[in-house]
């Protein structure tokens, strides 16, 4: 199915720079995921959510944070933390 519609150049132009936008902003999200381990450390961790070790600590002990514990060096996965992070979204 194809849908042809005429819009005014400054409509058209508005489309343009918002889609521009939104792919800018996701091309920029996809960077900072590549930038980021898949298994982080504790302060890692806090840098890719963008929060204090103090809130961090606070998910781990309140809101089930995904954190893996050997022999006491404790890691959180990328993949997991942003699944957690999802259940959060409005």
């Amino acid at each position: 199915m194809k849908l042809e519609v005429d819009l005014s150049p400054t409509i058209e132009q508005q489309l343009t720079e918002v889609a521009k936008h939104v792919w800018a902003e996701t091309m920029q999200q996809e960077i900072q995921r590549t930038i980021f381990p898949e298994w982080m450390d504790l302060e890692t961790t806090c840098e890719y959510l963008q929060v204090s070790r103090s809130n961090l600590s606070k998910f781990i002990k309140d809101l089930d944070f995904p954190i893996s514990t050997i022999n006491q060096t404790k890691r959180c996965n990328r993949k997991k933390v942003d699944e957690w992070m999802s259940q959060f979204e409005k």
